[in-house]
């Protein structure tokens, strides 16, 4: 499969549309079925080579025109980072975590991962929707534990009139990436600075949302979650609360519930997911 032309205008700098593009390119290639995808680019495009390589295209050669090839194999597939596999998720995995976020953030936050009869605004299309790399900022009152490498599982929580249970959803799937501290237990580890620069466009939150946040005495924790969008359910795919429940992968907060690798497979496949689409063996077959 080939990529074609990618041009992103100057005055869309920032918005993190090459990011956005390249990962609906592979998405698309996860469900043609083929093993390679590939890309020509001038060596001159910087910007969008180095948005290759951290999506773990590789050099294989150049035309008679100086063009460089790119190209991904799922044969060869690299899972030192969760960026160089994406869309896939690395088969060795060994457990996963809810990530619990409220209705409205959500839907700026995952584009993609709609509702029936729910359908995102274009107003939500923000630097944080287009890119795949998300951050999710944590406030809970105890401390909560996610690993590199974990699978989290996104869960939009209902917020508005309604049964909760039916209408509190898993939409996505993700890998997390890092587990940054900011507060603990009303101790600052980290600067505002520092903690808006681990922020920076990849939240739903504005500089002055963040700042509030840092500075408010009741948050005795702030917690940065790094995560990369992998995939979604769907309009009509997503497994609500109840579902869950029915299914005993759901018994206390959200926040303490570790789930093992056989669970996270159980709820891609109530999502309507074909696991062997979304895990590439060691040999590269999926």
């Amino acid at each position: 499969m080939k990529i074609g032309t990618l041009k992103i205008s100057e005055g869309s700098q920032g918005q993190r549309l090459g990011e956005g593009a390249v990962g609906i390119a592979l998405w698309r290639w996860q469900q043609s079925g083929v093993d390679e995808i590939y890309v020509t680019v001038f060596e001159k495009h910087s910007k969008l080579i180095s948005i290759l390589d951290s999506f773990g295209f590789l050099l294989a050669g150049k035309k008679a025109n100086g063009e460089c090839v790119y190209v991904k194999d799922k044969k060869k597939m690299r899972y030192d980072t969760a960026k160089h596999s994406f869309p896939y998720l690395d088969p060795s995995f060994n457990r996963g975590k809810y990530i619990p976020i409220n209705d409205d953030f959500h839907d700026k936050l995952f584009q993609f991962s709609e509702l029936k009869n729910v359908k995102h605004s274009d107003e939500d299309a923000s630097a944080a929707s287009n890119g795949l790399s998300k951050v999710f900022v944590a406030t809970p009152f105890n401390g909560i534990d996610y690993r590199t490498g974990d699978i989290g599982l996104i869960y939009r929580r209902h917020t508005g009139d309604g049964q909760k249970t039916y209408k509190s959803v898993i939409t996505s799937y993700c890998t997390i990436v890092k587990q940054l501290p900011v507060k603990k237990n009303n101790e600052y580890v980290r600067t505002l600075d520092e903690f808006l620069s681990i922020v920076g466009n990849k939240s739903v939150y504005s500089q002055d949302e963040l700042t509030r946040i840092y500075n408010d005495s009741g948050n005795k924790n702030i917690i940065v979650i790094e995560m990369l969008y992998n995939g979604y359910f769907g309009a009509g795919h997503n497994v609500n609360h109840a579902t869950l429940k029915e299914y005993g992968l759901f018994d206390k907060h959200p926040y303490l519930i570790e789930l093992s690798k056989d669970n996270i497979l159980e709820i891609l496949r109530l999502g309507g997911k074909d696991v062997q689409d979304i895990i590439i063996n060691k040999s590269g077959a999926c």
